[in-house]
C-alpha cells in the first residue's frame, strides 16, 4: 500500500491551494472586466463628493444650464449667481 493507507497522502492539500488559486483568479478576472462599475476608479471611498449638487460649483453650473435653457432671466440669474458667491 503507498501512501500509508491514507489513500492520497498529503495531496489533497495540493488540490485545495489549486482550487484556492482558481476562485481567486475567477474573482479578479471578473472585477477587471467589470471595467470598475460601482467603483470610485481606485480612490479611497471617503474622497468621493456625495453632496455634489450642493457645492458652489457645481451650483453655478446648475444655475448656468438653466440660464441657457431660457429659464430664467439674466437679472435672476446673475442675483443667484451673487448669492451662491457670496452667501445669503
Amino acid at each position: 500500500m503507498m501512501g500509508g493507507g491514507f489513500g492520497m497522502g498529503w495531496w489533497w492539500i495540493i488540490g485545495l491551494l489549486v482550487a484556492i488559486g482558481l476562485i481567486w483568479v475567477m474573482i479578479r478576472g471578473v472585477r477587471a472586466a467589470g471595467g470598475n462599475s460601482g467603483q470610485n476608479n481606485g480612490r479611497d471611498p471617503r474622497d468621493t463628493d456625495i453632496g455634489a449638487a450642493e457645492t458652489p460649483e457645481s451650483a453655478s453650473g446648475i444655475l448656468a444650464e438653466r440660464y441657457s435653457r431660457g429659464e430664467m432671466s439674466a437679472q435672476e440669474y446673475q442675483e443667484r449667481l451673487r448669492i451662491l458667491r457670496e452667501g445669503p
